[in-house]
């Protein structure tokens, strides 16, 4: 039975929302502790959703067949989960900005407010009347620039925590590098499937 594309990103959401709030009230509730926690659970929430949208044409072209081959048609549903998943992520960092009154926009944070921008326009844009409308080549820029920024965001973010939060950041990091040579290893066997073709 095939779910729905709106099921699928309503349910991810929500799920988020459910996550970011037990968090939230389990680190202290409307507090700095908190607030903080519901915005790290649910970016990790929404790395998953991302690394799975990111990696499925990869996974597909390796190994054919099976839930890679599934995972490959449904991109466009986990995609936009995933960007309805980080603009919740977002929810939370607003509020803890706020609870803090820190100014997001003075403490440097571009890469990932054009990241967001990014996120928005390639959710926006995830129907068949968009492709035709921007053309498939602009439209796959799009997509290629959006989700290498948020790569670089995610790894950014991960890297940087290593020191003090092995835990969690090891193996996000662990599993970015991965998914860069799933990348680099579907890619090299394409380019040798044309030139045996050729």
């Amino acid at each position: 039975m095939r779910i729905e594309t709106r099921t699928i990103v309503v349910g991810s959401a929500l799920v988020a929302a459910g996550l970011g709030l037990a968090f939230t009230a389990a680190g202290g509730g409307y507090t700095k502790e908190g607030l903080m926690a519901g915005a790290r659970i649910t970016a990790r929430w929404s790395f998953l959703w991302f690394m799975a949208a990111w990696t499925a044409s990869a996974l597909a072209g390796l190994w054919p067949g099976g839930w890679r081959t599934v995972l490959l048609r449904r991109r466009r549903a986990v995609g936009i989960a995933f960007a309805a998943d980080h603009f919740v992520h977002l929810g939370f960092v607003l509020a803890w900005a706020s609870h803090e009154q820190i100014n997001l926009v003075k403490i440097g944070l571009l890469d990932g407010w054009i990241c967001y921008l990014l996120i928005g326009a390639m959710a926006v844009t995830s129907h068949n009347a968009a492709q035709r409308w921007m053309g498939m080549a602009r439209w796959r820029w799009l997509q290629r620039i959006g989700g290498w920024l948020a790569l670089y965001v995610f790894f950014h973010l991960y890297s940087g925590r290593l020191a003090d939060q092995p835990a969690t950041a090891g193996p996000a990091v662990a599993l970015i590098v991965a998914a860069v040579a799933l990348r680099a290893a579907a890619w090299l066997k394409s380019r040798r499937s044309q030139a045996q073709a050729a």
